[in-house]
């Protein structure tokens, strides 16, 4: 399976082959080396929002909405917190990118040090840093659609029903004994994909 591209231009053929080839390559090693594939995928840096200084992209159980400070504390002042589910690579860094809810008990997956670090250096040395990201695995694979101004994931459920073209691939997983990536998300082409993290 490769990462979807354009028909109108021969050039993106090659480049694509040459992203999934580093994908199934190192990516994966770095991967693997780390035993990261167990609780983390890769992820297609891409947002949905246009998101302030005092703004996150926050999920609660399954959508994520725009939200400021003042209305993570409202959240966070029932009993849960905050945490980041998702990290976009920038200029040689790691930052998170978007967050979930959930109880304040919860102990939550985090990239290693080590990982972060091998993981950095195989998308700068192969030129694929600011492009991929890091996030977590999800029970289900899934599918979001952007409804209204909210963004809502929903488990894929292996069901071929819906309409493929409508969606791209975005978040990558690893298994041992596969030496190709398979697709975890998927995300709607219709969504405004303009917005790319800085």
């Amino acid at each position: 399976m490769s990462i979807p591209v354009s028909d109108t231009d021969p050039s993106v053929f090659a480049q694509a082959a040459s992203v999934d080839d580093i994908i199934n390559g190192p990516i994966r090693d770095v991967f693997l080396m780390h035993a990261a594939q167990l609780k983390l995928c890769l992820y297609l840096q891409h947002r949905h929002h246009t998101v302030g200084a005092d703004e996150a992209v926050v999920k609660v159980e399954g959508t994520a909405h725009l939200m400021d400070g003042q209305a993570m504390k409202n959240i966070m002042s029932f009993g849960n917190k905050v945490v980041p589910t998702t990290w976009m690579t920038s200029g040689g860094k790691i930052l998170p990118m978007e967050f979930a809810v959930v109880p304040a008990k919860t102990t939550m997956v985090a990239p290693t040090p080590a990982f972060l670090a091998d993981f950095l250096s195989v998308l700068t040395s192969n030129g694929c840093d600011g492009l991929f990201g890091i996030d977590t695995i999800a029970r289900d694979d899934w599918s979001e659609m952007k409804i209204g101004d909210a963004s809502v994931v929903v488990p894929s459920n292996d069901s071929g029903d819906y309409d493929q073209d409508k969606f791209i691939p975005v978040a990558f997983a690893f298994d041992e004994e596969k030496p190709t990536f398979r697709v975890h998300g998927k995300c709607g082409k219709d969504h405004k994909h303009s917005s790319k993290p800085k």
